[in-house]
């Protein structure tokens, strides 16, 4: 389920993916202003680490230092639950 956030004067949308990465889960984002996504990997403790230089994301077209904005904590928490379920089904 995608998430709405308005952040200064910009709207971004934040989407929870399982991904392909082993451990870890994804948060997309996206800026109204279009553009490339950003995206976040976040792991089994919760942990969320900018990835935009995985093939098919990039810098946020919004802001001038090109980064985006932290995911609101219940994504983060989301998408560190599937993170540990991921981890253990190894």
């Amino acid at each position: 389920m995608a998430y709405e956030q308005l952040i200064g004067e910009h709207t971004y949308v934040f989407d929870v993916d399982y991904g392909e990465e082993h451990e870890c889960a994804r948060i997309i984002v996206r800026s109204a202003e279009g553009g490339p996504e950003g995206l976040f990997l976040v792991d089994a403790e919760g942990a969320a680490e900018p990835a935009d230089d995985i093939e098919g994301f990039g810098p946020n077209p919004a802001a001038a230092d090109g980064l985006w904005p932290l995911p609101p904590d219940e994504l983060i928490e989301d998408a560190r639950r599937i993170a540990v379920v991921k981890g253990s089904a190894d």
